[in-house]
């Protein structure tokens, strides 16, 4: 089996920071993936690497890439998510032009997460050239966001059932191990419009939705505190929208936040909490809609075992240190597709280049995105090749 120098030497940083460029050059909002599917599949696309892309949704493919072990060990899985949010303003050049300055690769959605999605191509490529003890998959999945849904179908319609997986969402190349789940929910409030002339008339949403967004703000959510969740529950409120004109009575108001939440928090119980809150500031006149609008599962990672020692080991023989293992703050309040790759049964663990920069001129350094490449795919060579060996 290859040996982690051997692994090491098989990534070029050109060639990270080459297809980081191609895959950021391609935009993919929600709902615009196959583009870029289509250039990962093509890139991916050569003898040793079986490759398929399967439409989720029409136009919104996921694409497998799959690299033969000896099957001494079950799967190692590489995870990461197509659809990537750009910040649309600020920006000194154009985010979908990737440019390079002062040892970082600047271009939009890179860090959260086509930078890790480029370094799990390169990984997988590389990978074709070296014996491994078992399977290296790499799923590039579409829509991520809110609900994991990519990564849902390819291991409800293929798996894997048993063995390994990496997230590659932005950890700072820190092993992260936890991570709270989400519940977005909307809070509508009807009245009835009046014009100023005739104010009497109308039954006005505002001043009911300020006070349900005060209310909401100070409640504390059932839930039972986790260890390793310590900073969790964690609630925002991120949009309050009413009214339809400066002379108008507000005859709707939508209240939406999220909750970050820790396991035994579930939408029924939550969504009843805020329908409670609700029901005890309506005045009469005005109604009240309350929705869940996502749910997500919070992720429980492995902290020990087989694949967190193959991922120090090769973090400390591509660093010269061993790398942090946390769940701390930012990280806890993510929201990741490790939730169901760990709910699949597999071990996971998440671990990726940068801190996530949802900002103008978002960039990863090019060092620390090779990097990860390079500790994937010494992963992918020396995870259970001592029991091969053994064997």
């Amino acid at each position: 089996m290859a040996g982690i120098n051997e692994a090491i030497a098989a990534i070029e940083t050109d060639r990270v920071t080459e297809l980081a460029r191609r895959i950021c050059a391609i935009p993919s909002p929600g709902g615009a993936e196959g583009a870029v599917a289509e250039a990962i599949a093509q890139t991916l696309s050569q003898p040793g690497i079986e490759v398929h892309i399967e439409e989720v949704v029409a136009g919104r493919p996921n694409v497998i890439a799959t690299v033969k072990g000896t099957g001494s060990r079950p799967p190692l899985v590489l995870n990461g998510h197509l659809d990537a949010g750009v910040h649309m303003g600020g920006w000194s050049h154009d985010p979908f032009d990737p440019w390079i300055e002062n040892g970082r690769i600047y271009a939009g959605g890179i860090s959260d997460m086509k930078g890790a999605v480029a370094a799990m191509t390169a990984a997988t490529e590389a990978a074709a050239g070296l014996p491994l003890p078992g399977d290296l998959i790499f799923q590039a999945v579409m829509h991520h966001d809110g609900t994991g849904l990519g990564t849902k179908y390819a291991l409800a319609s293929e798996g894997p059932r048993e063995g390994y997986a990496i997230c590659g969402e932005p950890s700072g190349l820190a092993i992260h191990t936890g991570n709270g789940g989400a519940l977005k929910f909307e809070v509508k409030l009807s009245g009835r419009a009046a014009h100023i002339s005739r104010m009497e008339e109308g039954i006005d949403t505002l001043p009911v939705a300020i006070e349900v967004y005060r209310s909401i703000s100070a409640h504390t959510f059932a839930g039972e505190p986790h260890p390793r969740l310590p900073d969790l529950p964690r609630l925002l409120i991120g949009q309050l929208v009413g009214g339809e004109a400066p002379a108008a009575v507000a005859d709707t108001s939508v209240i939406r936040g999220d909750i970050r939440t820790v396991p035994g928090m579930d939408r029924q119980a939550v969504r009843a909490e805020i329908c409670s809150i609700v029901e005890e500031i309506r005045p009469p006149g005005v109604r009240a809609r309350v929705r869940i609008l996502s749910a997500h599962q919070p992720f429980l990672g492995v902290t020990d075992g087989p694949l967190v020692d193959a991922i120090v080991a090769a973090h400390t023989a591509v660093r010269g240190s061993a790398p942090r293992i946390t769940s701390d703050l930012p990280g806890q309040a993510f929201v990741t597709d490790a939730a169901s790759l760990a709910d699949a049964g597999l071990a996971t663990v998440v671990y990726g280049a940068s801190e996530w920069h949802y900002a103008p001129d978002e960039y990863v350094d090019i060092d620390e995105l090779a990097d990860s490449a390079r500790v994937y795919l010494a992963v992918a060579a020396t995870l259970g090749a001592a029991a091969a060996a053994g064997g």
